[in-house]
């Protein structure tokens, strides 16, 4: 268990971390799958991190999910290794706490889930700056880059971005209405279907956050994980959400109210981690992602480089020219908004010396 810290501005975050090794002498570290999970994220979803902390419970203490037998699980959780965030937004939990119920921002008031370099900045046309601040810049708020640094420091393998508004099971891509293509996407499809098939009996809304939640989301840190860190298997998934809720009343709209349905969204959520580690896994050895070896390249079955891990440098340069472009964009504004003034300066400079001159030939 870790505590990182990180401040920004006057502004300082602390975020909890929790490394679940299920140590085998008989298994290397360096071949075993690597799981990353976020939760609590935005402050309004408490079931969220309500949910990491029962998973841990179960992982550590081994308690039972409504009477299951887990013991098949426990030569899975030899090949892994899960870094678990329970609460990535703690300022704003606390603001939520205080009976601002409906924030989901940060302690400064910065969506983190739209602070992240992929497509950063762009707002629809219903942009809502309570519900949708990217911030002064990528990676302002010191939450998200505890979280990048987890990412480049840890190298995941699988990335679960936790929230609650709905039930869904979402890939790649949140800022546009298109999943991503090739191999890459046929894994991440192939480990939601079977999630989706064996334990939720085909109920989950699967797809693109883009495509199927009915809005974009940009600067979100799922994209990036799949862009940017490259991560094979990046996922958001919604855990809970009740559309009869009013929409003043966000604490019903994103949390259970009574013992058993939060019983209930606990023991489901918890037993789909669990099938998730496994189906996970398992298609990564299918498609030759992990062998006994290291997990640090990717190459696919035939020597096709479908996911690929690059080196530190390669990320940094990709993640540098990302960054470039955005920085591009507001400089080619800013230039032609001077252009436009100094254009305007001008033809009005030439309008008052004709007038000038015009009055010089008439005067008596």
């Amino acid at each position: 268990m870790d505590t990182i810290r990180a401040s920004n501005k006057g502004y300082s975050a602390e975020l909890f971390v929790v490394t679940f090794n299920h140590v085998k002498e008989s298994v290397d570290n360096g071949s075993k799958v690597h799981v990353l999970l976020s939760f609590g994220q935005h402050g309004r979803e408490l079931i969220t991190s309500e949910v990491a902390l029962h998973l841990l419970y179960i992982l550590t203490d081994k308690r039972k999910i409504a009477g299951v037998d887990l013991s098949s699980f426990e030569k899975m959780l030899e090949n892994i290794v899960i870094k678990m965030v329970p609460m990535e937004n703690f300022n704003g939990r606390k603001r939520v706490e205080a009976g601002e119920l409906c924030d989901r921002r940060n302690g400064r008031g910065v969506d983190l889930n739209r602070n992240w370099s992929v497509d950063w900045g762009k707002k629809e046309k219903d942009y809502d700056p309570y519900e949708e601040n990217p911030g002064i810049a990528p990676f302002s708020e010191p939450e998200a880059q505890i979280m990048r640094e987890l990412s480049r420091s840890f190298k995941p393998h699988i990335w679960v971005n936790v929230h609650s508004g709905m039930e869904a099971l979402f890939m790649p891509y949140d800022h546009k209405n298109t999943t991503p293509n090739g191999a890459s996407a046929h894994l991440m499809r192939s480990v939601l279907e079977n999630l989706n098939h064996r334990h939720f009996q085909d109920s989950c809304l699967v797809g693109s956050g883009g495509g199927a939640v009915g809005y974009l989301a940009h600067g979100t840190t799922t994209d990036y994980m799949y862009d940017i860190a490259k991560v094979p298997i990046p996922f958001t998934f919604e855990i809970y959400g009740d559309e009869t809720a009013s929409s003043n009343d966000c604490f019903k709209m994103f949390n259970p109210v009574d013992k058993t349905t939060f019983d209930r969204v606990i023991n489901k959520w918890c037993m789909a981690f669990l099938i998730l580690f496994e189906e996970g896994l398992r298609n990564l050895q299918d498609a030759q992602l992990v062998s006994q070896g290291t997990l640090d390249n990717w190459v696919h079955v035939g020597g096709e480089q479908s996911v690929s891990r690059k080196s530190d440098r390669e990320r940094r340069k990709l993640e540098g020219l990302d960054l470039g472009m955005q920085e591009l964009r507001t400089y080619f504004r800013l230039f032609m908004l001077s252009t436009f003034l100094l254009m305007f300066m001008f033809c009005s400079r030439i309008s008052k010396n004709r007038h000038r001159d015009s009055g010089n030939v008439f005067d008596p």
